[in-house]
């Protein structure tokens, strides 16, 4: 089985191992760890000059590849039922990082489809007068909901020079989940309940992304739920 790619930019060594796994269709867990291993290896090899930090990520990614690839080979030598598959935990992750990939990229095209709609404003009241929702509630419709509030309309700048450009792009910070969790966190240990909007004051569009996807995570770990107290209403982060 082949793994070719062309070299390119990626956000980290798991954006790279998904990507190698959906140019072929296969699915996460079918594929070869030992072949993809070595086009893994060969891409880490062919990178040009990048951040040292995520340069050493790939680095610590290929030496746990290697890993792995050395235990399943004595593991499919053995043959011991009572050995687990070492393949386990690097699949796991693998789909962890594709659910949220999939999350992020529904974002982000729901926001280039909302700079292009118009919206009718309608009354529409549910028959109970508080909705929670668990992460088994957050859907696609939900989540088309939230664009307006996550991402408002905002009007271009006009004159930017390219200097000006290219300095923002510059000082653009790396947004890390984690960190709005804990931000979250600490919203909620002052007040009983937060809403989406002051969480979303003054941020920009990878930080509004970092933070949906935050909440999904509290969520799925249910230490929040979602209150609304009517459809399209402002929506309540509260401590569950």
């Amino acid at each position: 089985m082949d793994y070719n790619i062309q070299t390119q930019k990626y956000e980290g060594p798991l954006d790279l191992l998904l990507d190698l796994i959906t140019r072929k269709k296969i699915n996460i867990s079918e594929i070869s760890i030992i072949e993809i291993t070595e086009q893994y290896l060969s891409y880490v090899d062919e990178m040009e000059a990048v951040d040292l930090e995520l340069a050493s990520d790939f680095i610590s990614m290929a030496s746990k590849l290697l890993e792995i690839k050395s235990r399943y080979i004595l593991y499919v030598k053995n043959s011991n039922p009572e050995e687990s598959d070492p393949r386990e935990e690097l699949f796991r992750q693998l789909e962890e990082y594709q659910k949220y990939k999939q999350i992020t990229e529904l974002l982000i095209d729901g926001i280039d489809e909302y700079d292009k709609r118009y919206y009718r404003k309608i009354e529409l009241e549910l028959e109970d007068d508080d909705v929670s929702s668990d992460l088994t509630n957050i859907t696609i419709e939900l989540i088309e909901e939230l664009l307006p509030k996550i991402f408002p309309k905002e009007k271009k700048k006009e004159n930017t020079s390219n200097n000006e450009k290219l300095e923002t792009i510059v000082k653009k910070p790396i947004i890390h989940v984690e960190e709005k969790i804990q931000s979250i966190r600490k919203y909620l240990e002052s007040e009983n309940g937060v809403y989406f909007d002051k969480i979303l004051l003054s941020c920009d569009k990878d930080e509004k992304i970092a933070n949906f996807l935050a909440i999904l995570e509290l969520i799925k770990m249910k230490e929040i739920v979602i209150v609304q107290d009517k459809f399209l209403d402002k929506i309540l982060i509260k401590k569950n």
